[in-house]
């Protein structure tokens, strides 16, 4: 663990970020999803007993979560999607197993497992934005588009958002099949994220806001 710990700031520079912008609101880009960020947006701000990442990490034991990215608002003329992650964190396209962090001026909102290169499964959230209101064609998951248009909102207001992540060590056992010695990985995150669920609402006494669909089991 403690060489995964060691890689994680080498060779990366920290990119300051102003997430601030009076004129994006009236931006077209941005103004084109009103209607869509009325209805998928989540009122965020009512979170009964805020967790911060410093906090929870005093009771997740053993945990080593750093930060990966920040997420800005996208007005390039490129893309139509209207969020983006800035990483700075050399490990953001690694293939491996990880447990995340989406983190709300600080707080954390929601937690997460993959065992994709963050950068796609950031990426798979942007799937939000394919909304009918905004003339899409409505087929991506509700989970997503609540996410993605509560961040929008939040972005457009001001708001700072992060991803910290936690990299698995890989768990693997070497089996014959048919006469041959085959490494076969074990696919973990699912446990972890689990773990990290139950204690964060034991901790805060409720799940994440935007993990409210979650099977912690």
């Amino acid at each position: 663990m403690s060489s995964i710990i060691d890689n994680l700031s080498e060779g990366v520079n920290n990119i300051n970020i102003n997430i601030t912008n009076t004129d994006n609101n009236n931006h077209p880009k941005f103004k084109n999803g009103e209607n869509a960020r009325k209805k998928w947006s989540k009122n965020i701000n009512k979170i009964k007993n805020p967790l911060s990442i410093e906090k929870f990490k005093e009771h997740a034991t053993g945990a080593q979560f750093v930060k990966y990215a920040d997420i800005t608002l996208d007005d390039s003329k490129n893309r139509q999607t209207t969020i983006m992650a800035i990483p700075c964190n050399i490990l953001w396209e690694k293939q491996g197993e990880y447990i995340y962090l989406f983190l709300y001026n600080g707080k954390i909102v929601k937690v997460g497992g993959t065992r994709k290169p963050m950068k796609m499964r950031f990426g798979s959230y942007l799937c939000g934005h394919h909304v009918r209101e905004r003339g899409k064609s409505g087929k991506m998951s509700v989970t997503n588009a609540h996410i993605y248009h509560t961040m929008e909102k939040t972005l457009l207001d001001g708001d700072k958002w992060e991803i910290y992540v936690w990299q698995l060590e890989e768990k693997a056992f070497e089996t014959d099949i048919m006469g041959e010695t085959e490494k076969i990985v074990a696919q973990t995150y699912h446990k972890y994220e689990s773990k990290i669920m139950k204690l964060f609402k034991k901790v805060s006494g409720e799940y994440p806001i935007l993990s409210d669909n979650c099977d912690p089991n």
